[in-house]
């Protein structure tokens, strides 16, 4: 009997955890002083499976050949080229930091295009923009790899 109430309470409280295995990424897009940001964190499993290669293998270069391939960035109709300036891993995330240089105008209006991890199972891409004393988010995915906004 105290058996089968010991199972019973383990299957039971099995039922109430929490799920946190949530597949995302996120870009936080910032303006400082005239230069255009992004802070970009990865789960770093997700990362090395998708470029298929070992955690230990992850740095600068491929992250930059990787979102120079996966995603676009447009600002007031011209395209931006984002530097990738630091590459950490910490924990279990991958954190990156990059700029596209100066901005020097006002933001009116941005297009993204970001394939970033389509190939895990449910993945989302979380673009955070953070400009014109504006904050706006947006769930991006497979089906959704193109966002035009008028800011």
């Amino acid at each position: 009997m105290k058996v089968l109430l010991f199972v019973f309470t383990i299957i039971l409280g099995k039922l109430f955890l929490p799920v946190h295995d949530v597949p995302i990424a996120t870009f936080h897009i910032t303006e400082s002083n005239a230069i255009l940001k992004i802070d970009i964190t990865f789960d770093l499993e997700d990362f090395s499976k998708s470029l298929n290669i070992k955690t230990t293998e992850i740095n600068l270069e491929n992250v930059q050949n990787y979102l120079t391939e996966n995603t676009s960035f447009q600002f007031n109709d011209q395209v931006s080229n984002l530097t990738i300036s630091e590459v950490k891993i910490i924990r279990d995330h991958i954190k990156v930091k990059g700029n596209f240089g100066k901005s020097g105008m006002l933001i009116k209006t941005i297009k993204v295009e970001n394939r970033c991890l389509n190939n895990v199972r449910r993945h989302s891409n979380i673009i955070q923009i953070d400009l014109n004393n504006k904050s706006r988010d947006y769930r991006m995915h497979k089906k959704r790899s193109v966002i035009d906004l008028k800011y």
